[in-house]
């Protein structure tokens, strides 16, 4: 079936979001600017703000929660990054990848912040706690969704012979949707995804890694 994706753009301008978050980038001389699809057509307005406010400015453009490479690839050339967006997950993924300060500016509440640092030590808690559940596994599941923008097979197949090469039994499960009611049956002791990275924060009755995390467990 082919499908047919249609930007939607926020109509929200943030500007007066992008202002309130000039106090909290005073010091930083060269900002980055990450943002999600919503937001992406509005970057050149919040350069130019912040251009004359006297900042460097390195446009990084589009994040996704699957993929924060645009963030990544600009992260040794900045000071800061600016995320124009609203939500958390966004923001808190690039500081736990950059280890940069992250600036929010939310056009939605007129509101910016930043990433506190206690975030970031509650994301690193909760990851090793993944790690640490599953470190005694020995048969992995990998999962794989069905979903356009989330399907990475290729990159299971790769996972599978990872595993399997350290002593670990693992099998590849698709489907369209990841809960814990779909894969409850299964007799597998721990889980690999190769989804949204969210996903891991849902409620599984065994432990679910993010593929960055098998590192620990296969080393």
């Amino acid at each position: 079936m082919k499908k047919l994706f249609i930007p939607a753009y926020s109509l929200k301008s943030p500007e007066r979001a992008v202002k309130r978050a000039l106090r909290l980038l005073k010091g930083y001389k060269t900002i980055g600017i990450i943002t999600t699809a919503q937001h992406i057509n509005q970057i050149s307005m919040v350069k130019r703000i912040l251009e004359r406010e006297g900042h460097n400015v390195i446009e990084g453009g589009q994040i996704l929660g699957c993929n924060i490479e645009s963030a990544k690839k600009i992260e040794n050339s900045v000071d800061v990054f600016l995320y124009i967006g609203s939500g958390r997950f966004h923001p808190l993924g690039v500081a736990y990848a950059t280890r940069k300060p992250v600036i929010t500016a939310n056009p939605l509440s007129d509101f910016a912040d930043t990433i506190s640092k206690e975030e970031i030590l509650q994301l690193k808690r909760k990851r090793r706690a993944r790690i640490l559940r599953a470190y005694n596994a020995n048969v992995f599941g990998i999962l794989v969704s069905l979903k356009n923008g989330q399907f990475n097979l290729e990159r299971a197949f790769q996972i599978k012979d990872r595993m399997e090469r350290a002593g670990r039994r693992a099998f590849i499960f698709a489907g369209s949707e990841i809960n814990n009611d779909n894969i409850l049956p299964f007799r597998v002791e721990a889980w690999v995804n190769t989804a949204c990275p969210r996903i891991v924060d849902d409620y599984f009755d065994k432990p679910v890694l993010n593929e960055g995390e098998i590192d620990i467990l296969i080393e």
